[in-house]
């Protein structure tokens, strides 16, 4: 039977609602007056850089993640080394229009390259302002289909998730993979980024099943799923929902469809442990998920509560990776010449040092973060593969 733990349904979650918001379907930005060689830069003066955050909306929670990002920017422009960045910042509202009137401020106000937005929704506005002056976006989204032409985004995708889940089951033996999701557009936007991973690293995904996602639409979906992933021989199976939506309930219903644990594992696309309700449920017990590094994410977290006096929102770090990867562009501009927001310089191969481990722009304007494998045991999260210092092959 499925556990009569309370939902916490009620408004699907306060982060799928940011992530929602940062997946509406977007038409991929064309490339106008944007050049590989970049935007000319005077690096040996304070560079106006732009960050632009879901401010002015009114509501409260993306106020607060706002603040948040323009903290983590504001801590990752205090350790900048050899290079010096005028940072401004520009309220969007989260919407399309919000998007292109704080971008059209930031062009009028002599701005070299634009951090942000978050949402694809603000970034579809800002796109076309910010490419018809030659400038960069490094967008906030984790939305790939806003990546491209003058943006690149900076948000983890599921794209990125799923690629080292995979990496991770096939180092284990497992070539037959399901995915089990919530649906409507988040949780088939991960159903998809699954089915790419698996297919490009030559695995076999043998079922796919969504569910409406509710306590009822999970009692309902669930024995059938169950039924599809034993009847196909999933030996791994990815939950793409998160522990504040539905997570615990399709767990817990797969088990008691007879899904084994032996013979199929669970793989997470979210980080289970921000809830230590789901991490002691039995039905995840001896899954795993990925991550990022969590002695990087608490360093990060220990340096933001320390300057500003509580803990930071996790996009804050998105924040401090958009202004670390500005600054260390402009350095190496400072010691090697050319523009520092040229093509080479943002999708150099090394990449950058981000908040909670390395990350790398690709040309087509997505990203590559490194990603470690956390197991779940005794109601904790342990780390059974770190994640990798570098991109000396990564992703191979």
């Amino acid at each position: 039977m499925l556990s009569t733990r309370k939902p916490v349904f009620s408004a699907l979650r306060a982060m799928a609602i940011v992530a929602a918001a940062a997946l509406v379907t977007a038409c991929a930005p064309q490339m106008g007056a944007l050049s590989g060689a970049g935007v000319a830069v005077d690096v040996n003066q304070p560079v106006r850089v732009a960050l632009l955050v879901p401010l002015g909306s009114g509501d409260m929670g993306r106020e607060n993640i706002a603040r948040s990002i323009v903290n983590g920017a504001e801590l990752a422009k205090a350790s900048l080394t050899n290079a010096t960045i005028d940072l401004a910042v520009y309220p969007t509202a989260g919407t399309t229009d919000g998007g292109a009137a704080a971008a059209q401020q930031a062009v009028a106000e002599g701005a070299k390259i634009i951090i942000g937005p978050l949402f694809s929704t603000a970034t579809n506005g800002a796109q076309p302002v910010a490419d018809a002056a030659g400038l960069t976006i490094l967008s906030m989204s984790n939305n790939t289909a806003v990546a491209g032409g003058n943006v690149y985004i900076l948000g983890n995708t599921f794209e990125n998730t799923a690629d080292r889940l995979v990496r991770y089951g096939q180092s284990r033996g497992l070539n037959r993979y399901g995915v089990v999701y919530p649906n409507g557009l988040e949780g088939e936007t991960a159903r998809n980024a699954v089915a790419q991973a698996v297919g490009a690293r030559g695995a076999t995904l043998v079922a796919s099943a969504g569910y409406n996602l509710s306590q009822a639409g999970i009692q309902s979906a669930a024995p059938s799923i169950a039924a599809s992933m034993r009847g196909n021989g999933a030996q791994a199976i990815i939950l793409t929902d998160g522990p504040t939506g539905g997570l615990g309930f399709i767990a817990e219903g797969l088990r008691d469809g007879g899904v084994d644990p032996v013979s199929s594992l669970f793989l997470g696309m979210q980080r289970w442990n921000s809830s230590a309700e789901a991490m002691a449920l039995p039905a995840l017990q001896g899954g795993v998920f990925a991550a990022a590094d969590p002695g990087l994410v608490a360093g990060f977290e220990g340096r933001y509560q320390n300057a500003y006096g509580s803990p930071p929102h996790e996009l804050a770090s998105l924040g401090f990776d958009g202004v670390a990867a500005v600054g260390a562009m402009i350095a190496n501009a400072r010691a090697s010449g050319g523009s520092p927001f040229s093509q080479a310089s943002i999708a150099q191969p090394a990449g950058f040092a981000g908040a909670s481990g390395p990350f790398r722009f690709n040309t087509n304007g997505t990203n590559q973060r490194t990603l470690a494998i956390l197991e779940v045991r005794d109601g904790g999260a342990v780390v059974i593969e770190r994640a990798a210092g570098g991109f000396g092959g990564v992703g191979n």
